[in-house]
């Protein structure tokens, strides 16, 4: 199991999701059989590049239970862009990296509804509960404030980060 760079340049949907899911429970079962033959054997990091603009928040969620759940350490490098969905699956990263060109992207969870009252209204519940899990997920895992993510979300506006700003904020863990 030689290959463990895996490449998320999609939209997160389904499908892009799907087959980084399935090679990193590859590669973990893979280590897991070695790991019961050999005495000291060593996992070697499992490295997600990321150039996404986001997608999904059902799917992204997916696939971060996938990166949190795995024994093998899982690396994220973000090489271009990491936005709204895509920005939180780079800070579920074991480790976190991010190259001097790149930008992240924060905003609030959107969704397209249309339809009958209630259903809006069940639609409304559930994009406030998808948010909640999203801001409380990258307040878990960066240096972010939630006043800041407030004045975003109060603001319809998209945050942008460079690098530095990634790093200064505990989104990323070095930039290379």
């Amino acid at each position: 199991m030689n290959e463990r760079t895996l490449y998320l340049f999609d939209g997160i949907n389904k499908s892009s999701v799907k087959t980084i899911v399935e090679q990193i429970m590859k590669i973990n079962q893979f280590d897991d059989d070695k790991d019961k033959k050999e005495k000291d054997f060593k996992r070697v990091p499992i490295d997600v590049i990321i150039n996404s603009n986001g997608g999904s928040v059902y799917d992204g969620l997916g696939l971060i239970n996938v990166i949190e759940n795995s024994k093998t350490p899982v690396h994220t490098y973000v090489y271009g862009l990491a936005a709204s969905m895509s920005l939180l699956i780079a800070v579920s990263g074991h480790k976190r990296y991010a190259g001097r060109l790149s930008t992240f992207m924060y905003h609030a969870v959107s969704t397209h509804i249309d339809g009958h009252l209630e259903y809006l209204k069940n639609r409304v519940d559930e994009t406030q509960r998808l948010q909640n899990i999203y801001d409380e997920y990258l307040l878990s895992k960066t240096k972010l404030s939630l006043d800041e993510i407030l004045r975003v979300q109060e603001h319809q506006r998209n945050w942008y980060m460079s690098p530095d700003e990634a790093l200064t904020h505990g989104v990323i863990d070095e930039i290379v």
